[in-house]
């Protein structure tokens, strides 16, 4: 018999747990096999409750059956797309389950919340038209939708909730914060607690931001609201889904291009549980016979079962023949965009790789951006090896990908895209969590003792005068960081600490660390972060939320380096440092137009960027937090607009590489706050 499209398997494996099926999907169980009966009471008042419930399991479980419940108010043992969408419109609970950040009242009301519905219900149903509970229960499990403990939220609301009202206005958080230090810490977990405490006004004004971030901008929010917020509010810590278990997933390797192009060790050594297919012939072939050798692949996909397919070259058309008959719809790699690709499947992840230099294939970016899209968004992803610009000396300080693809070769960057196209929160997202993975351990310990956000690194101030009253005495915004402290051990690591990767640039690592770091000063120019390195923050955590992605601090901001003849410019400017002119970028090529910022301190230092050193044989360069958000590969074409990721929405910054960047361009001025003024020498 024929294997229907909605018959392939094509799991997606939970991150840091073994499959949960072997063998077999969740989407092979049929709709007659719920093992879970629903129990429904005709009265709206009495919770629909599940017969077996143990209390025993894991709190996600419990409560993704009781949304099950919810949803399906007929008594039925599968749930449709209509219900889906009457339950996320009329229980707001479903709401903040299912859709976080998309308010019942205005779910249908725009064209962002009538897709998020529908791609709801097309990721967890993968083609079936009803959707069973065991299917429900495992979506979950695969997804970093997982939800909190709601039994512990309701009792820190019900204890918020002083008049029993079901909703909390601002002055009850604010009391509930002055009241409760263990509460304070909970609702202001990204300020410093200890610092609103002996501050009245700071925790004042803590508490506003936290409460527009749960109630918008009504007067009070309600339980769904705030347990919303929670699965919302994130960190590296608690967010980073970890590595893929590689060798857990099922590969399903189309040889024909691959394996001339590719070392195949590469991707063998990594761990993953490999499958080739070596029989079929070049598909470019004259009177090449396309069916049969497509119906062999999915004799292969039913026997493996893979979790993931990856072709290369001539290869592609096979994957593209495998969409097309609607024999696999799974996670997918795609290395050199074959021609008879000319739009992607639906609700499907692929990795699309190609460089700009392929002469077999040649295709532009804008036309590569353009098949991308075609797909389903936050699914797709397009890595693309790009050329710099030239130097004024006509050099070309990085060259792009020809049709063997390099750069897949370096920092593990082929295992890393399959490990992104089977991570649950979508290619482009995981990828760019890896590039906190080619840091060395001790510089990310040493980020994380001053941490990612505006709100956290500020506790190290000492200027209260002046962040109060927005005003000195001399003008004064540089304090110095005693050597004896963390926190000058922790800037000075940072500074001294390159990456696993060798640079691409040639700058000696290793002679780097041994630089020598005369003083640290701090930069405290509250009306700068405040009146604009924290609105930029904010305003992109929101457009996060409306893409219907994940901000972590630590991945979407992170700790950059700037030199600059203008620094005293700079660190004074009353509200946004980074000026273009100021700045000294405003005429840059290589990646495009923008200020630039690199990882390493030492590529910095090797460049002409600190200016003339002092007569003491010291230069100074200035250590930022740069809000980063989602980046796109430059391009010396890029005259500071950079392309649209996801209507309206486009890109925060641009990298000179997708693989492992060392430079990192923005075009706003307030993505980066000039944090310490580093004096060295070396």
């Amino acid at each position: 018999m024929d294997l229907g499209p909605d018959q392939v398997h094509s799991p997606i494996m939970a991150i840091g747990q073994p499959l949960l099926h072997q063998g077999h999907s969740a989407m092979d169980l049929g709709p007659d096999q719920v093992e879970v009966q629903v129990s429904v009471s005709t009265p709206r008042t009495t919770p629909r409750t599940f017969t077996n419930v143990d209390l025993s399991e894991e709190p996600m479980v419990r409560e993704a059956k009781n949304i099950f419940g919810r949803i399906v108010k007929d008594g039925s043992d599968s749930m449709s797309r209509l219900q889906l969408i009457n339950a996320l419109t009329q229980d707001a609970t479903v709401a903040s389950f299912m859709l976080p950040g998309h308010p019942k009242e205005s779910l249908l009301e725009s064209d962002e919340g009538f897709e998020a519905a529908h791609h709801l219900f097309n990721d967890i149903a993968r083609g079936r038209k009803r959707v069973v509970l065991k299917v429900f229960l495992a979506h979950f499990q695969h997804t970093k939708v997982s939800a909190s403990n709601a039994a512990e939220l309701r009792e820190i609301f019900d204890a918020m909730d002083v008049n029993q009202n079901n909703t909390i206005s601002r002055y009850e958080l604010l009391n509930a914060v002055k009241r409760d230090e263990s509460l304070a810490a909970l609702i202001l977990r990204d300020v410093d607690t200890k610092e609103c405490i002996e501050d009245e006004e700071s925790q004042s004004d803590a508490v506003d931001r936290v409460f527009k971030s749960i109630a918008g901008d009504w007067n009070s929010f309600d339980f769904a609201d705030f347990v919303a917020y929670f699965r919302g509010v994130s960190s590296v810590a608690n967010a980073y889904p970890g590595p893929i278990e590689r060798e857990q997933v099922r590969v399903l390797i189309i040889g024909p291009g691959f394996d001339t192009n590719i070392n195949p060790q590469m991707v063998t050594q990594a761990g993953f549980k490999i499958t080739w297919v070596h029989d079929v012939p070049n598909p470019e072939e004259a009177e090449h016979m396309m069916l049969p050798h497509v119906s062999r692949i999915r004799g292969l996909i039913q026997q493996v079962q893979p979790d993931l397919l990856v072709a290369a070259s001539k290869g592609g058309a096979y994957a593209v023949a495998l969409w097309q008959m609607g024999y696999w719809r799974g996670p997918t790699v795609l290395i050199n965009a074959h021609p008879t690709c000319g739009a992607l499947p639906p609700d499907v992840p692929i990795v699309i790789a190609h460089g700009d230099q392929d002469p077999i294939y040649p295709c532009s970016r804008e036309e590569l951006e353009a098949l991308a899209s075609t797909g389903t968004r936050n699914k797709c992803f397009l890595y693309y090896a790009a050329s710099a610009g030239p130097l004024p000396s006509g050099q070309l300080p990085r060259v792009g990908d020809h049709h063997n693809m390099a750069s897949l070769c370096q920092f593990d960057t082929l295992p890393r895209l399959m490990d992104s196209a089977v991570c649950p929160e979508g290619p482009e997202l995981h990828m760019i969590r890896t590039w906190r993975d080619r840091l060395l351990p001790k510089r990310l310990d040493a980020e994380a003792v001053i941490g990612h956000t505006p709100q956290r690194f500020r506790h190290f101030w000492i200027n209260r005068e002046w962040e109060h009253m927005h005003v000195t005495h001399d003008n004064k915004f540089l304090f110095d960081v005693t050597r004896e402290s963390a926190e000058f051990q922790a800037v000075s690591t940072v500074f001294t600490t390159s990456a696993k990767d060798p640079s691409s640039y040639g700058f000696n690592a290793q002679q780097w660390e041994r630089c020598q770091v005369c003083r640290i000063q701090r930069v405290e120019n509250a009306a700068q972060e405040e009146g604009g390195t924290r609105p930029y923050y904010d305003t992109v955590k929101r457009s996060f939320a409306r893409m219907g992605i994940e901000f972590v601090p630590g991945v979407h901001t992170r700790w950059l380096f700037h030199g600059s003849s203008a620094v005293d410019s700079i660190v004074s400017n009353p509200v946004q440092g980074f000026q273009p002119l100021a700045s000294g970028s405003a005429g840059a090529s290589v990646w495009g137009r923008g200020t630039y910022f690199a990882r390493d301190a030492g590529y910095v230092a090797s460049g002409p960027f600190c200016g003339q050193p002092a007569t003491d044989g010291t230069r100074r360069m200035l250590m930022c937090l740069v809000t980063t958000g989602m980046s796109c590969i430059g391009s010396p074409h890029q005259t500071g607009i950079l392309p649209v990721r996801q209507g309206p929405y486009r890109y925060n910054s641009s990298v000179d590489s997708l693989s492992s960047p060392e430079i990192f361009i923005i075009q706003h001025p307030g993505a980066a706050y000039p944090a310490y003024l580093i004096t060295f020498r070396g």
